[in-house]
C-alpha cells in the first residue's frame, strides 16, 4: 500500500509531484521516463464527447478506447512497477493483491475514482481473473482499459474486461486472460512525443517543487476525485496516447473525416457551456493553464470580432483542442465559424477560425 501523504503547503498527493515532472515547454512527463508524456485536464466532457462520436457517425466507439486505453496504462505501469517486483508477482512469492492495492492507492491519486478488490485469482492458467468495484470512475470504458493494462503489466499476460453497472456511480469490472486480436495488435501503436525545448516559467511551491497553481486543486483521495477548487470540475492524470491513439484507430478504420467529427464534437459540448471564452481571453494566463495541463506551450493567440488565431508548441489531444476553442468563441460570440488548423511533425498546432 502506497502511503496517502500530501504536501503540507499546496494540499498536492506526495506520489504526483515525485511521479511526474513539470517542464518549461508545455508538457508533463513520468520522471522515470521523460519519453512518456502525461497530461493534467477535465475529464467530465470525456464520455459526453465518445457519445457524441458515436451520434455522428453510428459507430460504437468503446471497443477501440478500450484497447488503445490498455496499451498505455499497460506500457505506463511496466515502468512504474520494478522489473524485479512483477518477477515476484509472477513467481507467487509476493501476494498480487499487495500490488493491486498499491495501484488502487495510485488512481486515487490520479483521479481515476475508488476501487475495491472483490475478488481475484492467479494460478497462471485461463482460470484467473481479477473483479473490483469502481465509485466514480472518470470515465467507463477508460477505465475498463486502464484496469486491463495494469493487469496486463503485472501479470505479464493478455486480457479482455467485461463489466456490469452496480448503480448509478459503480461498476463491477472484471478481466480474466485473452489474447487479443491480431490486427489490433498490429494497428494501435503508440508514438514518441519529439520534444521541442521552451521558456515558460511556472511558480513552483517551495515545499514539494510541483507547480504552485495546483494548490488550485482538491484531491479527495478517500474518493479518487480531483475537482478544480473555482470550478468545480472534475480533473485526471492521464496519457495523451489514450485519447490520441482512439482518434488515430477510428480515422483509420472509418475513414479521413474522423479528425473533423471529433472537433466537431468537441465543439458542441464546449459550445453548451462547459467552457467559457474567459477562460482563455487573459493570454498568459490561458498559456500557463494549457502548460499546468500538459496540453503544450502557447507562443500566440489573438482574439477580435472576426475570428481566432493560436500557436501551441509541443500539442497534444489537437483535436480536443482545437474543437475547445471554436466552442466557446461561437459560443461567446453567438455566431457559426469555420475552423482550420494544422499540426506539424515537430508538434506545432496552429488554429485559425473564422466568423461566418
Amino acid at each position: 500500500m502506497i502511503e496517502l501523504k500530501t504536501c503540507p503547503e499546496c494540499g498536492v498527493p506526495d506520489y504526483v509531484t515525485r511521479e511526474h515532472l513539470w517542464l518549461d515547454n508545455g508538457d508533463i512527463v513520468q520522471s522515470r521516463d521523460e519519453g512518456h508524456r502525461v497530461v493534467f485536464f477535465e475529464s467530465e466532457n470525456i464520455d459526453p464527447l465518445f457519445r457524441k462520436i458515436e451520434q455522428i457517425i453510428g459507430v460504437p466507439v468503446d471497443p477501440i478506447v478500450i484497447t488503445a486505453v490498455r496499451r498505455e496504462v499497460r506500457n505506463y505501469v511496466s515502468l512504474l512497477i520494478p522489473d524485479e517486483v512483477k518477477g515476484l508477482i509472477r513467481n507467487k512469492v509476493v501476494d498480487v493483491a499487495t500490488i493491486a492495492q498499491s495501484l488502487i492507492d495510485v488512481a486515487k491519486m490520479v483521479g481515476h475514482g475508488c476501487q475495491k478488490i472483490v475478488g481475484y485469482r492467479y494460478e497462471k492458467d485461463e482460470n484467473d481473473y481479477y473483479t473490483v468495484t469502481v465509485r466514480e470512475p472518470f470515465s467507463l470504458p477508460m477505465q475498463c482499459g486502464t484496469l486491463l493494462g495494469t493487469t496486463e503489466a503485472v501479470a505479464g499476460v493478455e486480457n479482455t474486461v467485461t463489466y456490469e453497472k452496480l448503480s448509478e456511480d459503480t461498476y463491477k469490472i472484471t478481466t480474466f486472460p485473452c489474447p487479443h486480436p491480431e490486427e489490433m495488435k498490429e494497428r494501435l501503436r503508440l508514438r514518441r512525443y519529439r520534444r521541442r525545448p521552451g521558456d515558460r516559467k511556472q511558480e513552483r511551491c517551495a515545499t514539494c517543487g510541483g507547480p504552485r497553481a495546483l494548490g488550485g486543486y482538491q484531491w479527495h483521495l478517500d474518493r479518487g476525485v480531483i475537482l478544480n477548487k473555482a470550478s468545480g470540475r472534475r480533473m485526471i492524470i492521464t496519457g495523451p496516447n489514450e485519447l490520441d491513439v482512439v482518434f488515430k484507430e477510428l480515422e483509420q478504420e472509418l475513414g479521413e473525416t474522423i479528425p473533423n467529427v471529433v472537433v466537431e464534437a468537441q465543439r458542441r459540448f464546449a459550445a453548451d457551456g462547459f467552457y467559457s471564452l474567459g477562460d482563455i481571453e487573459e493570454v498568459e494566463d490561458f498559456g500557463n493553464r494549457l502548460a499546468l495541463r500538459g496540453l503544450g506551450n502557447l507562443r500566440d493567440l489573438q482574439i477580435s470580432g472576426k475570428g481566432l488565431r493560436m500557436r501551441l508548441e509541443n500539442a497534444v489531444l489537437h483535436l480536443m483542442v482545437v474543437g475547445m476553442l471554436q466552442g466557446v468563441f461561437d459560443a461567446s460570440r453567438g455566431v457559426e465559424s469555420r475552423v482550420e488548423w494544422e499540426l506539424s511533425e515537430q508538434g506545432t498546432l496552429e488554429v485559425e477560425i473564422f466568423s461566418m
